[in-house]
């Protein structure tokens, strides 16, 4: 039995943060005022859903979890502005402005896939001040065209999922989803990643995909505990990726997930829990 089969769901505190620009932002919480805060960060087209094995988890009851749907996702305000996606202030303040809002010290980051390069956002702006940890969840700092370190397969589904024919859309969701796990998820599991990515407007997904980036440097000044996720049959963001991290991050942990997709979060969650619930204990 996982632990989250022994938590029952809880909707958590709900909060309306203004971010970046004035963007309203969607914010959930869980757990002790007190404790040791962990701030989790969605990927491309998802939203706060995406960690419901944490925060339904024995983790709320040990520590202060944070997760935040980003500008143009989830329950948060939707922009159709390409300047409002495409520079990296926004996204930096937007985390900064989270961090402010619920007072969070030293928050562990949490990043998933398009949560890495949000993160390094945040850091080539505010730095480690107040940051206690970083974990990099199959998580992306390098966007280049031609594209290096992510799997044809997510770029094919997402530039149909950018469309807006809508059942071109809805099949580059479609394949972006069954993409994104090594083996099948549980039904309600799966259904309720479709709904979430079919929450973010087809025009943000496009915004989103056009950022070049390369955080490389900004990794080499992180000074503080880094933990790399990973699965080794990631076919979204390629394993060279978290290699690349580990390689640019000083005294950074590389944990590789055989067997595993893109959501080490959902497809190992006990391992992942766990390993989350070491790093923070460092903090």
């Amino acid at each position: 039995m996982s632990a989250t089969d022994t938590i029952d769901h809880q909707a958590g505190k709900v909060h309306r943060i203004l971010g970046s620009g004035g963007v309203g932002l969607h914010v959930r919480e869980w757990g002790p005022d007190g404790a040791q805060p962990i701030l989790f960060i969605h990927g491309w087209s998802a939203c706060y859903l995406a960690w419901h094995n944490q925060f339904d988890s024995a983790l709320r009851e040990r520590f202060r979890i944070v997760c935040m749907d980003l500008r143009g996702h989830g329950f948060s305000d939707k922009s159709l502005e390409p300047e409002a996606y495409q520079t990296g202030a926004h996204w930096a303040d937007d985390v900064a402005a989270v961090m402010i809002e619920l007072r969070l010290k030293r928050p562990v980051l949490v990043g998933w896939s398009y949560g890495g390069f949000v993160i390094s956002d945040y850091l080539t702006r505010h730095g480690t001040t107040n940051v206690g940890a970083v974990n990099f969840v199959g998580a992306a700092v390098i966007s280049s065209n031609p594209p290096t370190h992510v799997g044809e397969r997510f770029i094919d589904g997402a530039l149909m999922a950018a469309s807006d024919d809508p059942a071109v859309m809805i099949e580059g969701v479609r394949h972006v989803v069954h993409a994104t796990t090594f083996k099948p998820l549980p039904v309600a599991d799966t259904e309720r990643a479709l709904v979430a990515l079919g929450l973010t407007p087809p025009a943000v997904r496009a915004f989103l995909l056009m950022r070049t980036l390369d955080f490389t440097d900004t990794l080499a000044k992180l000074d503080r505990p880094c933990l790399i996720t990973q699965g080794d049959e990631d076919c979204i963001v390629l394993p060279s990726m978290a290699e690349h991290i580990a390689a640019s991050v000083p005294g950074a942990t590389l944990s590789r997930y055989a067997a595993c997709g893109h959501a080490p979060q959902q497809e190992y969650t006990e391992r992942f829990n766990a390993k989350l619930t070491a790093l923070a204990q460092q903090v």
